[in-house]
Parts: C-alpha cells; structure tokens; sequence
C-alpha cells in the first residue's frame, strides 16, 4: 500500500464507523431521537414560501438531475483526457447512492415523536438517499476538475449540498440525522474511490520504473 492511500483509507473507516455510531444513536437513544425531532421541528416550513422554495432544491437531488449533474462531471473528465477520473466520478455516486438505498431498506424503522405532530416521517428514511446525491456529485466534481479548480468546486459543492440537506427537512422529508448520515455515505465512498486511485496509481509508477531500469541499464 502506498503511504499516500493511508489517509484517505482512515478517513474511509472513520466515516464507516461515524456512520455506525449516527445509526445506533439515531435509533437507540430515547434523548437523541427526542433532540433530532425537535431540531427538524426548527426546520419545518409552517407557511408555503419556504415550502415552495425549498422543493425545486430538494428535487435537484432526485435521480434525473443527479444522472445529468453525472454527464456533465464525465465530459469534464474525458475532455480532459481523463477517462480514469470519469470512472472514479462514476463510482462514487454509484456506490454511494446504492449504499443509501439498500441502508434506508435494512433500518427501516418507525420514529414517532409527538413534538413533530402531524409532520411525522416514514420508516425508511436513514440516510436520506437526496443528501447522499448531493454530497455524492459534489464529491464527484472534485475529482473531475483541474487541481487549482478544486478549491472553489469544494465550497460551491459544500453550498449545494447544505441547501438540498435543509430543503428536506424544511419540507420534513428527513431528521437531522437522515441528512448527516447520506453525507457520511457519500464522504466514505469518495475517500475509498480516492484511496483506490492512489493505490492503483502507486502500482503503475512502480511498473514504469522498473520497465525503464533495464532501459536504463543499456546506455
């Protein structure tokens, strides 16, 4: 393993295991599931104008707008002549949304909490498969763009995926939790797609170097 897939590949694990301890806390502890549904309470719009703002946001994470947000960071990457990055871009949405989905069918569980009234959210909600879009294709930009390009693709991708996190829980699609939870999915499986890059990479730089040794050896 190369020195330079360390990192992400602890970061992989630390999102795994946050993901874990979100999920028991999220499902197990009476306080925090009290928290969480008081804390939505704060977001739910009470009046059509933040409803009818906040839908259009929320949407953009459904799959039609997140396969076309795909395309467009594909085309980045092959016109780039980078068809690994496309590839990366690829999977990190794909795995990540793959991931949510199959978590939101295994946890499904009802979370009836009074202070949310007649707001209250259906069982298959963690994590919430829109946040997971969002912070999946933000993160796929990141690999796609040119490295100086990467700074403020990071803050507009932050922004982007903030306002769809809020959008659904203003409509009361998701708790707090829900939201956190898709980020971690998604950061889990950017930090695992790049530690695999840099894996596959380290492999290919010690191929190359050993083909130009004899190469070397000759002249």
């Amino acid at each position: 393993m190369t020195k330079s897939a360390k990192a992400p590949l602890a970061a992989w694990i630390a999102c795994a295991g946050a993901l874990v301890g979100l999920a028991l806390v999220a499902y197990g502890i009476d306080a925090a599931q009290r928290a969480d549904a008081t804390l939505l309470a704060k977001f739910i719009a009470r009046d059509g104008t933040f409803g009818a703002l906040a839908e259009p946001i929320a949407h953009l994470g459904d799959p039609l707008p997140l396969l076309l947000m795909l395309a467009g960071a594909c085309a980045i990457a092959l016109w780039r002549g980078r068809p690994l990055d496309a590839t990366a871009a690829v999977a990190v949405v794909a795995g990540a949304n793959l991931t949510t989905q199959l978590l939101k069918v295994a946890l499904a569980h009802p979370r009836f909490q009074s202070v949310l009234g007649h707001d209250q959210l259906g069982p298959v909600a963690f994590p919430s498969g829109h946040a997971t879009a969002a912070a999946s294709i933000a993160i796929a930009f990141l690999f796609v763009v040119p490295h100086e390009w990467r700074p403020a693709v990071a803050a507009i991708g932050a922004c982007f995926v903030a306002a769809v996190g809020c959008s659904v829980m203003v409509l009361a699609w998701h708790f707090p939790s829900d939201v956190l939870g898709g980020i971690l999915v998604a950061s889990g499986w950017g930090f695992a797609v790049l530690a695999a890059r840099r894996i596959a990479e380290g492999g290919s730089g010690r191929r190359a170097r050993a083909a130009g040794r004899p190469a070397a050896l000759r002249q």
